[in-house]
């Protein structure tokens, strides 16, 4: 019985310590957690019905992109960046926890999530002062989170 203890207790760390957000080991640019938010959420929220958990994907930093630039597309599933005057400036991959960071300098971004040469609108929000998607700015050497949720849930 006394050797199962330690390894019970091992365990339990163990299951604790991977818990930890992951940190990241960029100077600068921009890191978070890609989830993605389905089921029903309307209040009350049932736990039961509505779930929120972390995905793997690609997430691509743009120069500054206008909902008025993109007209009705912003209405579909997803906008294909070769349609329209969209310069990607970086890509990355999320880990399986949902944990990406990207090396980016000061600037004015639009932040994504991407499949192959389309922006997946669910992923996308747009700020209120002047209709811009998935807003970023950075200063320099600045660091920042920047969580995203792929939303298919209903409200």
């Amino acid at each position: 019985m006394k050797k199962i203890i330690p390894f019970i207790v091992s365990g339990i760390l163990i299951a604790c310590t991977a818990c930890d957000p992951p940190s990241p080991t960029i100077p600068y640019g921009v890191y978070g957690t890609v989830t993605q938010r389905e089921g029903n959420w309307m209040p009350p929220v049932n736990p039961q019905e509505a779930h929120e958990f972390p995905i793997q994907c690609e997430i691509a930093a743009f120069d500054s992109i206008n909902i008025a630039d993109l007209g009705n597309s912003l209405f579909q599933e997803r906008i294909a960046i070769s349609d329209f005057n969209i310069r990607e400036v970086t890509r990355t991959s999320s880990a399986l926890n949902g944990f990406y960071m990207m090396k980016l300098p000061a600037g004015k971004y639009s932040i994504g999530v991407v499949d192959g040469d389309s922006i997946l609108t669910h992923s996308m929000r747009v700020a209120g002062d002047g209709g811009w998607l998935m807003p970023l700015e950075l200063f320099s050497n600045e660091l920042r989170e920047f969580n995203i949720v792929v939303d298919y849930a209903v409200y």
